[in-house]
């Protein structure tokens, strides 16, 4: 372990309270009541108020790239893993480690692990990062112009946002699941700074210009790759409901959503299986700006209930693949 990564900046939240995951669940812009209503989360299957998945950016932001401080840390891709859930008065410890380092005449690519333990040093959740480290210091997506709406555009984002579903306590079970499902769309946006403000008042708290994070945020007016994660784990965890698990979530990243974009994030199941006693769908997943470009891509599996085979079992103690 390379004790100056682990300990490259300190954690913005480390204890599970119930004010630290509704800040950060306002930061998301994600409701849920198994994040925020304790009377809905005791009549869970979990017996009590949990944090969202991506919770964990609070504790660390998971960019491990030191050194080359003269260049961006661009967010490339993640591919986290849960093992159990997070729940409230837990406490969150983590712990760095800078896995790889490659040089090209471009950039220099850095690789690295963080895992998240509670106060029982038991597992909860690892991300692996991949950061871009450019040569060149690229132009601030914050000097683009914003995008400007029209009356009917707003009216129609307005009617997304209001028409989208959460599972909650309906239970979705395994059987009733096949490839070609949708999940989504979840509209974010426009994107305002109020957004982002919000986003690092859950997560980050405000960064500074040096700070030993990757690129976005208040610096450039823009939504960084944590930010844009945990709008997809929103995605996943309104449609999945309270009795399913998220196991792993993997993304590229194509560019950030700038200030005044919209972004729409949408999956359709693509695979299922069984696994060691898990009923397991995978996901594929996609972000794309209001202009129709790609933002992000990538895969998810999530652990459902079954009508045979019971409720999903936690902790899981080995990763998951994706069959594709």
């Amino acid at each position: 372990m390379d004790e100056a990564v682990a300990a490259v900046r300190q954690p913005w939240v480390q204890d599970v309270t119930r004010d630290a995951v509704r800040h950060f669940a306002w930061g998301v812009g994600d409701n849920n009541p198994l994040w925020l209503d304790p009377e809905h989360a005791q009549r869970s299957c979990w017996k009590g108020i949990l944090a969202p998945p991506c919770f964990a950016y609070a504790v660390h932001e998971t960019t491990v790239a030191p050194g080359f401080d003269d260049r961006p840390r661009i967010y490339a891709s993640v591919d986290w893993q849960w093992f159990d859930v997070i729940r409230l008065d837990a406490q969150l410890v983590a712990a760095a480690q800078l896995v790889d380092t490659y040089s090209n005449t471009d950039a220099v690519t850095q690789t690295g692990t963080v895992e998240f333990r509670n106060g029982c040093a038991a597992l909860l959740a690892r991300a692996t990062t991949t950061c871009l480290r450019p040569n060149k210091r690229l132009d601030s997506i914050g000097g683009a112009p914003n995008r400007r709406y029209g009356d009917d555009e707003l009216a129609a984002i307005e009617r997304a946002i209001l028409s989208e579903s959460r599972r909650g306590a309906q239970i979705r079970r395994w059987e009733n699941t096949a490839p070609g499902e949708r999940l989504g769309t979840l509209t974010k946006g426009p994107l305002s700074i109020m957004d982002i403000v919000a986003w690092c008042a859950g997560a980050l708290g405000v960064p500074a210009l040096d700070a030993p994070v990757s690129a976005g945020g208040l610096v450039d007016e823009a939504a960084t790759g944590p930010q844009v994660t945990a709008w997809f784990a929103h995605l996943i965890t309104d449609w999945a409901g309270d009795d399913a698990f998220l196991h792993r979530l993997q993304l590229t990243f194509a560019r950030q959503p700038g200030l005044g974009s919209t972004t729409l994030l949408a999956g359709e199941i693509v695979d299922r299986w069984m696994l060691d006693g898990l009923c397991v769908v995978q996901l594929h997943l996609t972000a794309t700006s209001q202009d129709d470009e790609t933002l992000a891509s990538g895969t998810a599996l999530v652990a459902l209930a079954s009508t045979e085979h019971g409720a999903v079992s936690l902790p899981i103690t080995t990763t998951i693949d994706s069959r594709s």
